[in-house]
């Protein structure tokens, strides 16, 4: 009788691999949105474009890593194996992006969070809403848009977002491994 180790991927080191470039990737295109100003000349249509522009780059990541995964796994890829991976993968891609964030919001342009407010402020203040209203509304405002709370909400959104895709991707590119293999 022969010993036979069965060996499995590491999802932990491929979901590393590719949450770290896709980390990467959607906080560069961040600071592209940013610095050619297409965040500040924000329209319904240029934010369905840039929606798209993310979830092709999410759905191709997350693609790749999924194949890479089923490719070293023997050509296997059971459905709740490919949500584990997403799921892996969109947390190391949530915490990737949010410490980019965190750090380019601290230390590289501080300057950011007061604009945001500034132009919450009057855009509230174009609503005829009253002082005390503004008053209240941007100390939730600056509670909510902290570093801290930001780098927060990026991980579980990731997480959950990645996860709703690996719904759709994993029932694509799963193989089961046939049963008396």
């Amino acid at each position: 009788m022969e010993n036979q180790i069965d060996s499995t991927p590491s999802s932990s080191l491929i979901a590393l691999k590719w949450g770290l470039i896709g980390g990467t990737l959607s906080f560069l295109f961040t600071l592209l949105t940013k610095y050619t100003g297409l965040e500040d000349q924000f329209s319904e249509s240029l934010g369905w474009i840039t929606f798209l522009a993310t979830l092709l780059i999410d759905t191709s990541i997350l693609f790749l890593t999924l194949k890479e995964f089923r490719e070293q796994n023997g050509g296997y890829l059971g459905y709740s194996q490919g949500l584990g991976v997403s799921s892996l993968l969109g947390a190391i891609w949530g915490l990737a992006a949010g410490a980019y964030n965190y750090i380019y919001l601290n230390f590289i342009d501080p300057t950011v969070l007061q604009k945001q407010l500034d132009i919450a402020r009057e855009k509230m203040e174009e609503q005829g809403l009253t002082e005390s209203q503004i008053s209240e509304a941007m100390k939730v405002s600056s509670m909510m848009m902290g570093p801290g709370v930001q780098f927060v909400l990026i991980v579980l959104m990731s997480t959950l977002f990645l996860f709703l895709l690996g719904l759709i991707v994993s029932a694509i590119l799963k193989k089961e491994k046939p049963f008396f293999e």
